[in-house]
């Protein structure tokens, strides 16, 4: 991939479509590029591959509103984020298909407490992005009103399309998880900070 993006950036380049200039934004847009496309991909096999594509479509769109503005863990690098990326969207689609006594009680009871941290802390920042105070208060604003709707959608689901509200509670239950880890996280960088 990289080879790739070199090349079509040198060809821009020679071809006077780019300045050399502008080479570093077209680099990290086209890495963008890559990894958005690669994991819209990778995701839509993995729903393909589970036979719940419609579910995964479903929870992609509820995780990618909801996680964009109310924040959460982020992994050091590119490929740990995509694993996990992976890993979260496997359990999710599992849980999704999973026929389990109690499974509708034990998604409310996992979403009620993420959905409250998210109302508490939205946003929360990365360490490379920090936010001023009108910055925090707009997307917290908007994080609250997109996890309000999601859980009123998922809890409704419930009288549609059980799966369906699986999924879009699901989405609600891992940027609650991404809540722990990201305060998890910052405990160990002030501990790290203190020594």
């Amino acid at each position: 991939m990289l080879k790739l993006s070199e090349k079509l950036i040198g060809f821009m380049e020679t071809n006077q479509a780019i300045s050399e200039e502008d080479r570093e934004v077209y680099e990290y847009a086209i890495e963008s590029v890559w990894i958005l496309g690669g994991n819209i991909v990778t995701s839509l096999l993995i729903g393909f591959g589970l036979k719940v594509p419609w579910y995964c479509v479903l929870l992609l769109l509820a995780i990618i509103f909801l996680r964009s503005d109310a924040g959460g863990y982020h992994a050091t690098t590119v490929w740990r984020c995509y694993f996990m990326s992976c890993m979260v969207l496997v359990l999710s689609l599992l849980w999704v298909k999973a026929e389990i006594p109690c499974q509708t009680a034990i998604t409310v009871c996992m979403a009620i407490p993420s959905y409250l941290m998210i109302l508490r802390y939205a946003p929360l920042e990365a360490e490379n992005k920090p936010l001023d105070e009108t910055e925090k208060q707009v997307i917290g604003r908007r994080a609250r009103v997109i996890a309000t709707v999601e859980m009123a959608a998922g809890l409704a689901c419930f009288l549609i399309d059980k799966r369906a509200a699986y999924a879009i509670l699901c989405a609600v239950v891992s940027c609650g998880a991404g809540y722990v880890g990201w305060f998890i996280q910052k405990k160990k960088s002030e501990r790290g900070c203190e020594t």
